[in-house]
């Protein structure tokens, strides 16, 4: 009662035609409903940070949220790397071609001053002091080539020669020239020149040494850069720890923290853009996925903000569990709502629906609760079951019973991720688990029954459960019309069958089709005996009145209906059925009656009219051609299925050609299929029946 009384209390939420099918606001419940999941889980995804220092103490343990580059460790490996990697040098030949060429050059200068007679001793020593090897050799060694023989000359120069030859066979570099005048001793000491000559030939060979590998700067750099290159960046892997508790924190570990964007000063904005990536995917493959396949959520606006609500009830309830982590309960996000948000999607709207929801669910809980494999498949799998298990609900304990099998796979599934990582699984954890499991399965089934019906009489949503309550004899208003009006009672019982039955051949809703014929005609309790179906005597009041107030009269029935339906809180659905069930037809009778009093010649046609609307949608469709064809059936003296038929497709004729049909989405083959299943269920009602003979008299 404290229920029903609390529904009767909700205001129903209203939006104009316009704005359900408005784009832009699609859009924008798009767009709030990713801010609002962005904001709800960013503190999920982003890791703690930390006000440390080179030198700090670690007020507790510090473990890698991701994985991450040492870029300080990956630095060192590289410089050392780097510094294994020598200086590179090129041999130059060239240097030892010109080598010899000035020795020989210089003992043919020295060979032809010496034969020249013109030549004085001054002469002599200027010539050859210009043929000096770069300036190099020591004057009083230049003086001591004048008293050399000439004919030894050829002697030293091949001597020279060839110990600048023999010195050039190996590598000589910058750093080894110190140890050139060793290797010219060595040489000298295979010389056959007498001693001084040995001398003077060592200090001219000594002059044209030079190192023959040449440091090539670019190369070197090339290598080392290769050589760094080939380095491997050294990683910081998630889960590894950085800190212990206590621990002071040196430079290898504060850089660490900041390649983990764990310190203050190191915002992880890459992390701040990818979350928001994974929100807008998220909710884009929801948005494309009610676009394609037509979903009426995706039609609707006020139905997508049902739907937007439900996302966010559920991702607020993970959200709120997650906290528990920090409590100690390691394992409470087995307790997740995810089978809550995807039976609630699966009642409300549709199972396809409910299981897409269930992979996003699942996706948010591993946002939720640090991307642990065995929450987002326990969560999902619950989700999958809670989905099937409602997929066809007739009444609310369907869904206890519902909560009772996810509570069982839960069992089941997490007794399966505990196998894996069983290495360091303990019986208490596992058993509390266990007990989280059964709890959400309890637990969503008992939040989802209390959640629905305010969802329901918010957004005027018709489910399978309300429309069954709805089909209760013992509704107070239908208890009502069987008191005050029996005979529009049974008369909407019949409509009901035969609305049922032509729904489902065109793919209507056949049990808003019941519910809705139930309905359509409460409003004639008000003034039941003008109705003929309750006038249980030959009396009609419509004789006694003028056919125009006969006209308000009947018409009425369809306004009292809608009051009597908005006090009761009939969801609007049934009463727009109420409202569309005659549509702008025409009372032919009370039509007739006012021609045949007029005198004048003024009455017009519409004025007999209903008030409409004509029939928005399939169902009130139906119901219309139901009420008629049932009303003109019984109304016949002997109707067998050949007037039966032939009534029906009057009927269905003069809507047609009366534009009744016209805003409705039935088409010609429709009507072909309602008319044959109201034929078959007339024929059933209206069979012939044998007349039982009187018992005879006994004396």
């Amino acid at each position: 009662m404290m229920r029903s009384n609390l529904l009767r209390h909700i205001r129903q939420i209203t939006l104009s035609p316009e704005t359900k099918k408005s784009r832009s606001l699609r859009v924008t419940i798009y767009v709030v409903l990713s801010v609002l999941l962005y904001f709800l889980f960013i503190g999920n995804v982003l890791p703690e940070r930390y006000d440390y220092h080179v030198g700090s103490i670690a007020e507790k343990q510090i473990k890698a949220p991701t994985d991450a580059v040492d870029k300080r460790a990956t630095e060192l490996a590289r410089e050392e790397a780097a510094g294994k990697i020598t200086r590179q040098y090129n041999r130059d030949t060239a240097v030892e071609q010109r080598a010899v060429e000035n020795l020989n050059k210089f003992f043919e200068t020295v060979e032809r001053v010496q034969d020249d007679p013109a030549f004085t001793e001054a002469d002599k020593l200027e010539a050859i002091r210009k043929a000096n090897l770069q300036a190099m050799v020591k004057e009083e060694q230049l003086k001591s080539f004048l008293a050399v023989p000439v004919d030894s000359l050829p002697g030293m120069n091949k001597e020279a020669v060839r110990i600048a030859e023999n010195i050039y066979s190996e590598e000589i570099y910058e750093e080894t020239m110190p140890v050139i005048d060793t290797k010219l001793d060595a040489q000298l000491g295979y010389s056959e020149l007498g001693r001084d000559q040995r001398m003077v030939v060592r200090e001219l060979v000594k002059t044209v040494i030079r190192p023959n590998m040449i440091y090539d700067k670019d190369e070197t750099e090339n290598k080392r850069q290769e050589a760094m290159q080939n380095v491997s960046p050294t990683m910081i892997y998630m889960g590894e720890i950085i800190v212990k508790e206590g621990e002071r924190i040196d430079e290898a570990t504060y850089s660490k923290l900041k390649d983990l964007k764990l310190t203050d000063e190191e915002p992880n904005y890459l992390m701040y853009f990818g979350f928001a990536g994974f929100i807008v995917l998220s909710v884009l493959v929801l948005a494309f996925y009610l676009e394609m396949t037509g979903s009426k959520v995706g039609k609707n606006n006020l139905l997508l903000l049902c739907l937007a609500i439900i996302i966010v009830l559920t991702a607020a309830g993970m959200k709120v569990l997650s906290l528990g982590e920090s409590l100690g309960f390691a394992t409470i996000g087995y307790l997740t709502p995810v089978a809550m948000g995807t039976m609630l999607v699966t009642i409300l709207f549709d199972t396809q629906l409910g299981i897409l929801l269930a992979f996003l669910f699942a996706m948010f809980t591993g946002v939720a609760f640090d991307s642990k494999f065995q929450f987002v498949f326990v969560s999902f799998i619950a989700g999958l079951v809670g989905t099937f298990a409602v997929s066809r609900v007739k009444h609310r304990m369907v869904i206890m019973r519902a909560g009772f099998i996810i509570a069982g796979i839960n069992l089941i599934t997490i007794t399966v991720m505990q196998a894996l990582g069983s290495s360091g699984t303990e019986v208490s954890q596992y058993l509390q688990s266990l007990l989280f499991g059964i709890i959400s399965g309890v637990f969503t089934a008992v939040v989802t029954i209390g959640v629905l019906p305010f969802l329901e009489s918010s957004f005027g949503i018709l489910t399978p459960i309300s429309l069954l309550e709805l089909s209760n004899p013992n509704h107070p208003l239908l208890k009502k019309l069987l008191m005050e009006a029996p005979g529009t009672y049974h008369h909407s019982l019949i409509v009901g069958n035969l609305a049922e039955a032509a729904a489902e051949v065109v793919g209507a809703d056949p049990l808003l089709c019941r519910v809705g014929a139930y309905y359509h005609d409460v409003g004639k309790m008000k003034r039941p005996l003008f109705f003929i179906e309750n006038q249980l005597s030959k009396d009609n009041p419509h004789d006694k009145v003028a056919p125009s107030l006969s006209h308000l009269i009947i018409t009425s029935h369809v306004r009292d209906g809608l009051e009597m339906q908005e006090e009761h809180r009939l969801p609007k659905p049934i009463r727009d059925i109420c409202e569309q069930h005659h549509g702008t037809t025409i009372l032919w009778y009370f039509y007739n009656k006012a021609l045949e009093q007029d005198k004048s010649g003024s009455v017009n046609v519409d004025d007999f009219r209903y008030d409409g609307p004509k029939p928005q949608f399939k169902e009130a469709a139906i119901v219309m051609l139901c009420d008629a064809v049932e009303a003109a059936v019984r109304s016949m003296n002997r109707p067998t299925p050949n007037r039966i038929e032939s009534v029906i497709h009057k009927i269905f004729k003069d809507r047609l050609n009366d534009g009744q049909l016209d805003e409705c989405d039935l088409t010609l083959k429709d009507l072909d299929k309602i008319a044959d299943a109201f034929l078959r269920t007339l024929n059933g009602i209206y069979h012939a029946r044998i007349e039982y003979p009187e018992l005879p008299k006994t004396n």
